[in-house]
């Protein structure tokens, strides 16, 4: 039955054993013994030192025996059987982990630290940690399959659910040993080993965007321990918008705001490296993925096919929204077109509509008595009471298929509708605009608002979000027409591959940039996280690297001094053979002890000189005192 053992680094502790037969023989002093005569003695002496220097003794033996034991006992030595245990890898993959610091990238630590764990495992099973858990690698006996999996890995995500991921390692195998790789303060458990593979690396990075009217607002975070100066800059379409400069306290937070006289399109917000950066300290901006950030939207062109003076003042008001009126809109290319008079919305092409019914010649009022006001075209938008003018000879829109009805009358008579299908987003209404009050309620304003929201999709995403199949990266710099462009810079990309470049297919983001779905959504993604930006540190008086996370004698969850690491591995998880041999050790210190009692105890006039005669184990053990 083969043995193993917890902590092998322990193992190092034997190199004591010399120490200990150094120790005991330079402590041993010349006793005084009255004689006949001196020449006999310094004859044995001779004799002695001639045959043997060491003499060992029974004190030596226990004290030797019990610095095994101990040295052994935490070691943690287990009997494995004939397979060893299986074991559930679980990686951090939030954006702290991209961060550099001294010893290098804590991702890099990470994996060098599962690496390690393999050569001590059965079975193995690979779980990133994000913003939601993976299983990567699958329970498996496939070393180069794991080892291939963690290469790929990339950190990015906006946060990582740890206990998530925790709770799915334990359903993976609930009997195997689970290893955390991760730089957060580590949760209370007994069954979970943590890895702190956090460091010193400092960093000042924006924790908010946000554009307002006419202004734009940035945030800015730093964990340094100095006041941090940073260039904040503005850009649009490439070209610059604004800069300014803002002192950063330390460990605190600062903002600055920017007067903008145009807030459509897509901003990007950036700060230059710190001082320190340009000096050749690569540690004085740890995170690169907080050094940007992106807001705003995309402008639409709206085409609108008859006048009609409260549809055309509901688009103007709409800020990035520019409108046209021409009677050929079904052809000519447009975000959105606005027709009126179609019979048969099934024959649209992919695009967004707004549809509405053709004046009726003796319209029937009625009042909306309902609406959908779970439906994100309603936000914020009251139908109730809305009076419409129907045409009684159309046909009546009947419930179900692809359309979701949004509003109805008293009698149940759908009025407005919606459908997204195929690419096809149609918003329907079963009246005329000029016989209906609604463009005189603010309701209209607010819902023209909504389907210019839906239709721009400039929603935005966090870092390590699934996107929808078949989203394209288009970069991390705006062009002037709030398209995208540029190069993929150098930060982390997808799981699995390396950096995205611009007009790559991701299925996360993982980076910051301007990603756009197969609909024609813009997606933006920063990081916009005050604990990520933070990059948690080592806790004071903590070790930096990879290591067990509970101290001894401290509260769980606290990470382990280096002194400490060793002794905290034995009390939370001693085996039960570690268990015997410090029993064992406990007993040579007992023996230890008695025989160094009983030596003490012997009076100088009841020694006598040694017998010389025989074998030395024979002299040995008849000496007086041994």
């Amino acid at each position: 039955m083969p043995l193993s053992f917890g902590a092998p680094l322990m193992l190092w502790g034997l190199l004591a054993l010399p120490l200990v037969v150094l120790l005991h023989y330079v402590r041993a002093r010349r006793r005084r013994t009255r004689v006949s005569a001196l020449f006999l003695w310094q004859r044995a002496r001779r004799a002695a030192e001639r045959r043997r220097r060491i003499a060992p003794t029974w004190l030596l033996v226990a004290q030797l025996l019990f610095t095994a034991l101990a040295v052994l006992a935490l070691a943690r030595p287990q009997l494995t059987g004939a397979a060893a245990p299986d074991r559930i890898l679980v990686v951090d993959a939030s954006a702290s982990m991209a961060a550099r610091d001294p010893d290098g990238v804590r991702l890099d630590k990470a994996r060098a630290e599962a690496e390690r764990l393999l050569g001590h495992s059965g079975r193995v099973a690979l779980v990133r940690a994000g913003l939601d858990a993976r299983v990567v690698v699958p329970l498996t006996d496939d070393r180069a399959a794991v080892r291939r999996a963690l290469a790929g890995l990339r950190a990015g995500d906006r946060s990582a659910d740890l206990g998530r991921a925790v709770a799915v390692a334990q359903a993976i195998s609930p009997g195997a040993r689970v290893d955390v790789m991760t730089d957060q303060a580590p949760s209370p458990s007994g069954r979970v080993h943590y890895h702190d593979v956090a460091g010193g690396g400092v960093n000042v990075g924006i924790s908010a965007f946000d554009l307002g009217v006419q202004q734009a607002y940035v945030g800015l975070v730093s964990n340094a321990r100095r006041p941090e100066q940073v260039m904040v800059t503005l850009t649009r379409g490439g070209a610059p918008a604004a800069r300014g400069t803002v002192l950063v306290p330390a460990g605190g937070v600062g903002s600055i705001t920017f007067p903008l006289s145009e807030t459509s399109g897509i901003y990007r917000a950036s700060i230059e490296p710190a001082a320190g950066a340009a000096a050749g300290d690569p540690t004085s901006d740890a995170l690169v993925l907080d050094d940007s950030a992106f807001a705003g939207a995309r402008r639409l062109t709206v085409v609108v096919q008859r006048p009609d003076e409260a549809v055309l003042k509901a688009f103007t008001a709409v800020p990035g929204v520019t409108v046209r009126l021409n009677p050929r809109a079904p052809d000519i290319p447009a975000d959105i077109r606005v027709l009126t008079g179609v019979t048969d919305p099934a024959s649209l092409s992919r695009g967004a509509y707004l549809l509405f019914a053709p004046a009726a010649a003796k319209p029937e009022y009625q009042v909306v008595a309902s609406s959908d006001r779970g439906s994100p075209l309603l936000r914020f938008v009251d139908l109730q009471n809305v009076v419409v003018g129907l045409d009684p000879g159309r046909s009546r829109w009947q419930p179900g298929g692809a359309w979701q009805v949004l509003a109805s009358t008293a009698d149940l008579e759908p009025v407005l509708r919606y459908r997204d299908e195929a690419g096809v987003r149609i918003l329907e209404a079963a009246f005329n605009p000029e016989q209906t009050d609604l463009g005189l309620r603010a309701a209209f304003p607010a819902l023209v608002a909504n389907l210019v929201r839906l239709v721009r999709g400039d929603d935005r995403v966090s870092l390590g979000a699934a996107l929808a199949p078949g989203t394209v990266f288009e970069g991390a710099q705006p062009a002037a027409d709030g398209s995208t462009g540029g190069s993929s810079g150098s930060t982390s990309g997808a799981v699995g591959g390396g950096a995205p470049g611009a007009g790559a297919v991701v299925a996360f983001a993982l980076r910051p940039g301007v990603y756009r779905a197969t609909d024609g959504h813009v997606l933006l993604a920063s990081l916009d996280s005050e604990a990520e930006s933070r990059i948690p540190g080592p806790v004071a008086g903590a070790a930096t690297g990879a290591g067990s996370g509970t101290a001894a004698g401290g509260a769980p969850g606290e990470r382990a001094a280096p002194g400490e690491r060793a002794l905290a591995s034995v009390s939370t998880s001693l085996t039960p053979l570690a268990g015997l041999l410090l029993v064992l050790a406990v007993a040579a210190l007992v023996a230890e002890w008695l025989l160094w009692s009983g030596r003490s105890r012997v009076r100088p006039t009841d020694r006598r000189p040694p017998d010389l005669r025989g074998p030395w184990w024979r002299r040995w053990w008849r000496t007086p005192g041994r």
